[in-house]
C-alpha cells in the first residue's frame, strides 16, 4: 500500500488530538453560555418525585432576576415522545432570556427520568408522563408567580400539556405543536391556548382530521367548538386573553420535528406567553431576536470533536507495545472496479430500502407472538436495529455467494477481507483481547469525555435530534442485550464496505483513506436519502406522504432515517480508519457498535407506543 499512516509517527496525531479539544471544549462553552443567556440565566439540573414515585429529572431555566422577593412567572416545557428535555431548549433558552421561569422535563421513560410501566391501563401509569407533577412542582418554587405558570409542548408533549392545562384551570396560559385541540376544549378551557401545526406535518391527519390544515381546520368541529366565531381565520387572535379565552392558530411553512425548532413558530409563543403571563417588560426583548442556534450548531461541533478525538487517539494507542501488534495494512486485494462497486451498491442499496417492511415484521411478532419490551424495552429503537442487523444477515449471504466466486477467479482469502486476527506470533485469542481492549479504551474516553462535560456544563451532543448523553444505571444495563445484535451488524458491514466495496487506493495514503470513506459512508447514506425523497417529495408537492402507518407508525420510523443518516455519517469514517490502521475489520465493528448501542440506549424512549 502507498506510503501507510504509521501509528510510530506521533507528532501529527498529538496535534490534531489537542485541535480537537479544543474544539470540543470550545463548543461546549459556547451551547452552555448561550442557554446561560451568557450570564443572565442560571441553568441547573433538578430531579423530582412523580405521583406514583417515578423520579423525574428537569433542566430548570431562571432568570437572574427572579427571587423570593420578585417571582416571575413559569413553564413547563414538555418535549415529544422520541426525544429528551435538550430538544425542547430552543424555545426553552427564548422564553427564560424573557422573563419565565422555565422547567424543561425530561418525561417519564425519556433522558434520566424514572422509567415507566408497560401497561397504560395500570393504576399507577400517569398518561401526562410527569406533566402534572411538574406543574405542581414549578409552582412550588418560592422564585416562581404561582399564580401565572402556563404549560407548552410539542407532539407528545404537547397532548400531556394540554392534558394538564384542561383539567388545571390555575393554569393560566398554554402552547402546544405539533398537535391540535380537541373537542374537550371549550371556548375558555385551556386557559388561552395556542396552537402551531406546520403545513407539512406529517401528522396532520392523525391530529387534526384534515388533509389541507390551512383550507379545513378553521372550519372543523373541534375549531367551531373552542373558537365560536363565524368565520374564524389561521394567525388571528379572538377572544379576551384576562377571561382565559383568548384562541389563535399558527401554521408554520415547516414538517413535525422541526416544529421544535422554527423560528417564527418560536416567536409566535413568546409572544402568546408574553401577553398571558406577562413578564416584566424590562426583561422583554424583540421575538426576532433569538440565540437558540446557536446553542444547537455548537452541540453537532461538539459532537463531531468528540467522535474526531478517537482517529488520532486510535494511531497513539496503536504506537504503545500492548497494541502494536494490532498494526498492520490493508491487503492490495480485492480491489472493486467501479461498475461492481455501483452494482453492488445498487443491491445494498434495496436491502436498506427493506427498513419499512422489515420494522413492521418486527412489530407484527411484538403485537401478535411474543411481547419483547421486557427484554427490548427501546421500542423505537429495536424496529432501527432489527432493520440494520436483518439486513446485514442478507447481506452476509449475498457477500458470501460473492465471495466464493472471486476466491475461484483470483484465489484471495478472508484474510484479505479483513477478516483474519492471528498473525505472526499472535495467536487469535491474543489479537482478539486486544482489539477488544482498545475498542473498549477508545469507547470508555469517548463516553467518559461526554460524560463529564454534560454534567459540568448541563449540555449533551445532539443536532435536532437526542444523539449521545450521560447514562443512568437502567440505561446503562440496556446496552448488554443491544450490543451483540449491532456487534454482528457492523462486522458485516465492515466485511462489505473493507472487502468486497474497496476501492483502488489513492495517491497518498491520507487521499486513499478520504477516498474511501467518502465511498463507504455514500454506499450507506445514499439509499436512505433517496428513502427520504420518496416520502418528502410527494409531501411537499401534493400535501400526501405515502407511509404513514397505523397511527402515524411508519411515518415516525421515516422521520427518523436522518438520524440514522447522522449516526452513519459519524461512524463510517471511524471504521474505515481502524481498518485503515489495521488492516482489519475487528476494531472498528468493536468500536462502532459501542458507540452506537450508547447513542440509542441514553437518546431512545421507554414507553408505550401511543
Amino acid at each position: 500500500m502507498t506510503s501507510s499512516i504509521r501509528p510510530s509517527r506521533t507528532g501529527p496525531s498529538i496535534i490534531l488530538f489537542v485541535i480537537c479539544w479544543i474544539v470540543l471544549i470550545g463548543a461546549t462553552v459556547t451551547a452552555s453560555r448561550v442557554q446561560e443567556d451568557f450570564g443572565r440565566v442560571a441553568v441547573s439540573n433538578v430531579t423530582f418525585q412523580n405521583w406514583n414515585g417515578i423520579p423525574v429529572r428537569a433542566k430548570l431555566f431562571r432568570p437572574m432576576e427572579a427571587s423570593a422577593a420578585n417571582p416571575l412567572p413559569g413553564i413547563v416545557y414538555i418535549h415529544g415522545y422520541q426525544n429528551n428535555r435538550e430538544t425542547s431548549d430552543a424555545y426553552c433558552i427564548e422564553l427564560a432570556r424573557r422573563g419565565f421561569v422555565v422547567l424543561n422535563i425530561d418525561a417519564i421513560g425519556r433522558g434520566n427520568s424514572g422509567i415507566p410501566g408497560r401497561d397504560p391501563k395500570a393504576p399507577g401509569f400517569d398518561p401526562t408522563y410527569g406533566g402534572n407533577s411538574s406543574h405542581a412542582y414549578l409552582k412550588s418554587l418560592s422564585f416562581v408567580k404561582a399564580d401565572r405558570v402556563g404549560m407548552m409542548g410539542h407532539s407528545l408533549g404537547a397532548e400531556m400539556a394540554y392534558t394538564v392545562a384542561r383539567k388545571d384551570s390555575s393554569i393560566g396560559a398554554l402552547a402546544v405543536s405539533g398537535f391540535a385541540w380537541t373537542l374537550e376544549a371549550t371556548p375558555s378551557s385551556p386557559k388561552n391556548m395556542l396552537m402551531i401545526i406546520g403545513r407539512w406535518d406529517e401528522y396532520r391527519k392523525r391530529m387534526t382530521g384534515t388533509q389541507d390544515i390551512e383550507k379545513e381546520w378553521m372550519g372543523s368541529p373541534q375549531t367551531r367548538r373552542a373558537i365560536p366565531e363565524p368565520n374564524p381565520q389561521i394567525g388571528v387572535t379572538y377572544g379576551d386573553f384576562a377571561t382565559g379565552a383568548a384562541r389563535r392558530v399558527f401554521v408554520p411553512r415547516t414538517v413535525h420535528l422541526l416544529e421544535s425548532h422554527d423560528r417564527s413558530a418560536i416567536a409566535e409563543a413568546l409572544l402568546w406567553m408574553k401577553t398571558a403571563l406577562q413578564p416584566p417588560d424590562s426583561l422583554w426583548i424583540d421575538p426576532a431576536r433569538q440565540i437558540w442556534p446557536i446553542k444547537e450548531w455548537a452541540t453537532l461541533v461538539a459532537m463531531l470533536a468528540g467522535i474526531a478525538l478517537l482517529f488520532p487517539l486510535a494511531r497513539l494507542l496503536l504506537g504503545l507495545p500492548l497494541f502494536s501488534s494490532l498494526r498492520g495494512e490493508p491487503s492490495l486485494r480485492p480491489v472493486c472496479t467501479m461498475a461492481d462497486f455501483l452494482k453492488y451498491g445498487a443491491i445494498n442499496g434495496l436491502l436498506m430500502w427493506l427498513y419499512l417492511p422489515l420494522i413492521f415484521l418486527l412489530f407484527g411478532f411484538h403485537v401478535y407472538v411474543v411481547k419483547i419490551d421486557g427484554i427490548f424495552p427501546l421500542m423505537m429503537a429495536n424496529g432501527i436495529l432489527w432493520w440494520f442487523f436483518a439486513i446485514n444477515i442478507i447481506g452476509f449471504f449475498v457477500l458470501r455467494g460473492w465471495f466464493r466466486r472471486k476466491r475461484r477467479e483470483t484465489g484471495i482469502t478472508w484474510a484479505d477481507m479483513g477478516a483474519s486476527l492471528a498473525t505472526g506470533d499472535d495467536t487469535t485469542g491474543k489479537r482478539l483481547g486486544r482489539t477488544v481492549l482498545l475498542a473498549a479504551i477508545l469507547f470508555a474516553f469517548a463516553y467518559g469525555t461526554e460524560h463529564i462535560l454534560e454534567q459540568v456544563f448541563i449540555v449533551d451532543w445532539r443536532f435536532l435530534y437526542p444523539f449521545a448523553s450521560d447514562l443512568t444505571p437502567y440505561r446503562a444495563l440496556l446496552c448488554l442485550p443491544y450490543y451483540p445484535f449491532l456487534l454482528i451488524g457492523f462486522l458485516q458491514t465492515g466485511l462489505f464496505l473493507h472487502g468486497q466495496m474497496r476501492l483502488k487506493e489513492g495517491l497518498s495514503s491520507l487521499g486513499t483513506f478520504v477516498k474511501w470513506s467518502l465511498a463507504n459512508t455514500a454506499v450507506l447514506v445514499i439509499p436512505l436519502l433517496l428513502f427520504l425523497m420518496v416520502q418528502y417529495v410527494p409531501l411537499f408537492l401534493t400535501g400526501s406522504i405515502p407511509f404513514v402507518g397505523p397511527g402515524g407508525m411508519l411515518a415516525n420510523f421515516v422521520m427518523a432515517l436522518p438520524h440514522v443518516i447522522g449516526v452513519l455519517a459519524m461512524v463510517v469514517p471511524l471504521s474505515t480508519w481502524c481498518f485503515h490502521l489495521t488492516g482489519r475489520i475487528y476494531l472498528g465493528a468493536f468500536l462502532n457498535a459501542a458507540l452506537v448501542t450508547w447513542m440509542f440506549v441514553s437518546s431512545q424512549v421507554i414507553a408505550p407506543i401511543p
